[in-house]
């Protein structure tokens, strides 16, 4: 019955995203390959893609067309949780073909889960269909079926993708097998002289702008929750972290990056559903440049194919090495 109410789902997807109008990116204002850069990724949050919002899908279409437009290719295009609003595998299918659509634009893709995707269902079971969406995009990177969070080493730098180990509402549980082993990761990149961009859909308390960026609804709220702090100690033992969380829904300001002494704060706008704060334009996203001696964060629209003007707080952000 699920499969037949999710192929008939799929259906309406489909009509309803035909009959809404697609914003095009302006194609005279792509984004770049820099041939002086170790890595160039996009960063994306929350897509929220849902069977009952065929704006979601046109504003991450968008998006897709100006990855589409890129001169050169990414290393990678990565998703940083909430794919989908209610995890459902129509939702997973329409992401993966619009991803598709340009995957000759990004040699690798990444996603970790958000909240959204995992709950209110089974962990196992929607850890299976997590992993399998991220591999039906080409280019696809997961770690095993057993848990989300595993790492990979890229142009200079190292990928930690991080993941709940067990399905909440809002928070994401990290289990001590999890927080031993980001620690390792961190310290073995460290070792290398790399950054560790560690990956999370949830972000820390009081970073970021919270709890003003979450509505000012409470100072749990938005956040990991209940290993926030033993998760804030482990970055507090080194000095190569750039965390990079959605899940706040807020656009391009002053709160998204945040220096934090130990360690960088990136929370991203989202590229599907609404963002909140004064700069609430549609698909909104980062791309990050990696060189030798620096690492530059910009805010892009991506529906527009233009990058957030420098005036705006928070659009270009430059971190030394």
């Amino acid at each position: 019955m699920g499969n037949l109410l999710d192929r008939y789902s799929g259906k309406i997807m489909r009509t309803a995203f035909s009959a809404v109008s697609v914003e095009e990116p302006d194609a005279g204002t792509p984004i770049e390959r820099d041939e002086n850069a170790l890595a160039v990724f996009a960063v994306w949050g929350d897509p929220q893609i849902s069977s009952l919002s065929p704006l979601r899908t046109a504003r991450l279409s968008a998006a897709c067309r100006d990855i589409g437009n890129t001169r050169g290719t990414l290393d990678s295009l990565i998703i940083l949780g909430d794919v989908t609003e209610f995890g459902r595998e129509c939702e997973y299918e329409m992401t993966a073909e619009l991803l598709n659509s340009v995957s000759d634009k990004f040699s690798t893709f990444f996603a970790v889960p958000g909240n959204h995707d995992v709950r209110m269902r089974g962990y196992h079971k929607q850890l299976r269909k997590f992993n399998s969406f991220v591999r039906s995009v080409r280019n696809g990177v997961t770690g095993s079926d057993e848990r989300y969070w595993f790492s990979r080493d890229m142009n200079g730098c190292k990928f930690i993708m991080m993941g709940t180990d067990a399905a909440t509402f809002e928070g994401a549980y990290l289990n001590s097998r999890q927080l031993a082993w980001l620690d390792r990761e961190i310290s073995d990149a460290e070792k290398k002289g790399q950054p560790a961009f560690v990956f999370n859909h949830q972000t820390l308390k009081n970073t970021n702008g919270l709890p003003l960026t979450w509505l000012g609804k409470g100072n749990w709220r938005g956040t990991v929750g209940w290993q926030n702090d033993k998760l804030l100690g482990i970055f507090e033992r080194h000095n190569n972290v750039i965390f990079i969380t959605g899940h706040l829904h807020y656009g391009i300001s002053r709160y998204n990056y945040e220096d934090c002494g130990c360690f960088k704060a990136l929370s991203l706008p989202t590229v599907g559903v609404v963002n909140h704060g004064d700069f609430s334009e549609n698909s909104q996203g980062y791309v990050i440049f990696l060189y030798e001696d620096r690492i530059e964060l910009r805010a892009r629209l991506h529906g527009k194919g233009i990058y957030v003007d420098e005036s705006v707080p928070g659009a270009k952000v430059i971190i030394p090495r």
